[in-house]
This record gives C-alpha cells, sequence and structure tokens, in this order.
C-alpha cells in the first residue's frame, strides 16, 4: 500500500503540472525591433528623392538602420524580433538611392553637354555676330520671344539703361574687341566649370580659352571712334577739329605740330606724319594667351519639351576656377522685353 501511495500523485501535484504545460504553451513575448521601424520608415521616404536630393539622407539611413537592426535581431532572437522590416528598410533604400542616383547622374551628364554645345556655339557668335546680336541673346527665351536685337538695342540706349548697359556689358565689349581686333585673334569654349540647378533653371559656369595674336590699337585723342549706335564720334567732340584740316595738335611735348610737318622724339630723329613709324604712347604687346567666363542659364519654357539658353553675364579676362554659381532667381519680364 505505501508503494501505491507514492505512485499516486496528489492533487497539488496535478495542479502544478497542468500549470507547467499551459506555460510550456505560450510562446515568450519578443518586441519589434524600434531601429527595424524607423528603416522601413526612411526606406519608403527614400522614395521621394526625386523630388529633392535631401530625401537621399532618407536613403542611407534606411540601409544603415536596417542592417543594425537585423544585426541586433539575430544577436537577441529571444528578445527582439521584426527582422522582415528590417531587410524591407534596406531593400528600399538601396532600390531608390541607387536608381535615383543614376537618373539624376545621366541628366546632369546630358544637361552640362547642352549647356557646353550653346556655350560653343556662343563663341562662334562672339567671332562673328554684331554686338546687337550679343546683347539680344542676353534676354531670356521668353523675352527674345516678343523683342528683336534692334528693338532691345534701341531701348539699351534710352538714358536710363545706357550707364546700366556700360556696366553690365563691360566685359562683353572687351572681349569682342579683343577678338575682332585681328583675324588671328580666337576664342573656343573650353568647358563647364561647375553647374546647378534651383527650381526650374539650369545654372552653368562656361569657361572659354582666348588668344590675343594682335591687340587692338590705342585709341588717340582726335580718333574717330563707333559706339554702338554705329555712327562715329570723337573724342573731345566738343571741339571743331577735323582730320587733314591743317589746325595745331599737341603731342603732349608743349610744341605745336601740324599734320605733315617734322618733329622731333626723345630719340632725336625725327619722324613724319604717316611715315610707318608707330608714334602711339603704349608700347607694343606680344600675343597674350587669357580666358573668359560667361554664366550659361537655361529653362525649359511652358509648352516645350526641350532646354532654351541664355547668357546671363560674361566676365573677361577671367582666372580659372574662381567663379561661384549664382543664386538663381525666376526671370520676370518686366514689360519692355528685358528680364530681371
Amino acid at each position: 500500500m505505501a508503494i501505491e501511495q507514492e505512485s499516486n500523485p496528489d492533487a497539488a501535484d496535478l495542479k502544478m503540472l497542468r500549470r507547467s504545460a499551459i506555460e510550456n504553451e505560450i510562446p515568450t513575448y519578443r518586441a519589434v525591433s524600434t531601429r527595424a521601424v524607423v528603416a522601413l520608415i526612411c526606406g519608403l521616404l527614400a522614395g521621394l528623392s526625386f523630388t529633392h536630393p535631401m530625401f537621399y539622407l532618407f536613403a542611407v539611413a534606411a540601409v544603415l538602420l536596417g542592417w543594425s537592426a537585423e544585426r541586433a535581431i539575430r544577436r537577441h532572437p529571444d528578445i527582439l524580433t521584426g527582422g522582415g522590416l528590417a531587410r524591407a528598410g534596406v531593400a528600399m533604400g538601396l532600390i531608390f538611392g541607387l536608381s535615383i542616383f543614376t537618373v539624376t547622374s545621366v541628366q546632369k551628364y546630358l544637361t552640362t553637354r547642352q549647356a557646353g554645345a550653346f556655350a560653343a556655339e556662343y563663341a562662334q557668335m562672339v567671332r562673328s555676330r554684331p554686338l546687337a546680336d550679343l546683347y539680344w541673346i542676353q534676354l531670356d527665351p521668353r523675352a527674345r520671344a516678343v523683342t528683336s536685337p534692334e528693338d532691345n538695342l534701341k531701348q539699351m540706349q534710352g538714358q536710363q539703361e545706357a550707364a546700366m548697359a556700360d556696366m553690365k556689358y563691360a566685359g562683353l565689349r572687351k572681349l569682342v574687341a579683343d577678338i575682332n581686333a585681328s583675324d588671328k585673334n580666337t576664342i573656343s569654349f573650353s568647358g563647364i566649370e561647375s553647374l546647378g540647378k534651383d527650381d526650374l533653371i539650369v545654372v552653368a559656369i562656361a569657361r572659354f580659352d582666348v588668344h590675343i595674336a594682335e591687340h587692338p590699337r590705342e585709341p588717340k585723342a582726335g580718333d574717330a571712334h563707333k559706339h554702338d549706335d554705329g555712327h562715329d564720334h570723337k573724342e573731345g567732340d566738343g571741339h571743331d577739329h577735323k582730320e587733314g584740316d591743317g589746325h595745331d595738335h599737341k603731342e603732349g611735348d608743349g610744341h605745336d605740330h601740324k599734320e605733315g610737318e617734322e618733329h622731333k622724339h626723345d630719340d632725336g630723329h625725327d619722324h613724319e606724319e604717316g611715315d610707318g613709324h608707330d608714334h602711339g604712347d603704349a608700347p607694343r604687346r606680344g600675343p597674350v594667351d587669357a580666358h573668359a567666363m560667361a554664366v550659361v542659364k537655361g529653362m525649359v519654357p511652358e509648352g516645350k519639351s526641350a532646354y532654351e539658353w541664355w547668357i546671363d553675364d560674361v566676365v573677361y579676362p577671367y582666372e580659372p576656377k574662381t567663379a561661384a554659381l549664382p543664386e538663381t532667381q525666376k526671370p520676370v519680364d518686366d514689360g519692355h522685353g528685358h528680364a530681371h
């Protein structure tokens, strides 16, 4: 009888056995990894990288957080869960990040080529086109559509805008004067130094190589020279002087000399006007290699699919790699065909 009592468990033992069996059937609770959840959210936000480069950061964060969460879950499988969320975040970060980076790189390459092609065409225009056309090409496409180079030049010659034009186009005028001084002088497109985009406008810094084999002749007092209006004007035209009129002109040495008279220079030799000697005060300069820079802007007009370009500014002479991209503002037409 004693043996039978030991083999039969009492009520307390049966209750303990039933509780152990229930506890074994209930799985242990594991928390979802917070990093896995954040990685998934960052992966979803990385899909917005098409709208702004800032969202690239979410792609990077999705990959890093997802990788970190996956390692933590493997290290503590009895405490953490959410491996699927972590892997989904990593996958979306890689897919969106790499694909958008590839698309953006291709777009930048194609845009750079288009800006370079326009800059190369502009170099030919500097060589062969009049200043009126070069002024006109600095208008944005919408302004060019409603005004001609001639009309634009007339508006520039107004009393108020003339002073602004003198400052804005000083570099361009000097570049054109140097290039047109001789057929041996050349200008060629060198490359795009930098390219950026703000809103819908592309901005590029284009560099040009300029070779001046023969410099323009320095103007002297009494020389006739041309302005943008195409008329000849003389230095100090408030005085009545004409070429070959026999009036006395001063060389600056305090002596009066007439056209055709012999007069002495510092070298002690007698020279006559028109004897083939250079009587200019400036010494002759040798060939010079320089650079010019143009700020090239482009936009896709409404209803069109291709970029249209214009020149915003010209700097000459220019030191390579010293220009920064200007702040881009959408051009606003003032009603006179000029963009501000």
